[in-house]
């Protein structure tokens, strides 16, 4: 009997063990469907990755981050000092270059004091537009970034392989913990069944 009661909880245990082992893989594998004619098996995540992205994508653009935030984190990140950093670096590198191209004759007449003065005129014309450029960048930026669309996209674009290799590099200790509590579960309604057998 006590050799019967072993043998039960060890075949319990391994039934818990594989079922929660099989259930675990079955949330990637099989990547594509298999049809067995009554049913069709496939694995979780690729069957629902376009609804995963989708509940992601909803989830970072609703509660995480939004264009909203992008934007007030732009409006304060002094970008008038970075507009006024490239047309200082353009105009130094291009505009004698520039003019002397396009006029000629205005080459004897460039010196370093009247490059300067031209340059600070047209920065001083760009520079006085400044609010109207970034409004209008941040604007064209709100129109055309999407967020969702960009999420979801790249979720139904990642490699199945390569997300199941990070979950499972991720989640390793866990996983190994749900297998030794299935077999832990499996044991224990083993012995359930020993003890009704013996007891009727």
């Amino acid at each position: 009997m006590l050799i019967k009661g072993v043998f039960i909880v060890i075949i319990g245990a391994l039934i818990g063990w594989i079922t929660n082992y099989v259930a675990i893989k079955m949330l990637f594998r099989p990547y594509k469907e298999i049809n067995l004619g009554l049913f069709k098996i496939q694995g979780l995540i690729p069957k629902r990755r376009h609804e995963i992205g989708i509940t992601i994508a909803e989830t970072v653009q609703n509660e995480l981050i939004s264009m909203e935030d992008i934007i007030v984190k732009l409006e304060s990140a002094e970008m008038g000092k970075s507009i006024e950093k490239i047309i200082n670096d353009i105009l130094d590198r291009k505009l004698k270059t520039e003019i002397t191209a396009k006029f000629p004759m205005m080459a004897m007449f460039l010196n370093d004091s009247t490059l300067e003065k031209i340059k600070e005129i047209i920065k001083d014309s760009i520079m006085s537009h400044k609010d109207e450029m970034i409004r209008m960048f941040l604007n064209t930026l709100e129109k055309n970034v999407d967020f969702k669309e960009i999420i979801v996209e790249r979720v139904d674009n990642f490699s199945l392989e390569q997300l199941e290799e990070i979950t499972f590099k991720l989640a390793k200790k866990e996983l190994k913990h749900i297998e030794i509590v299935g077999a832990i579960l499996g044991g224990l309604i083993g012995v359930v069944q020993f003890a009704i057998t013996f007891i009727v």
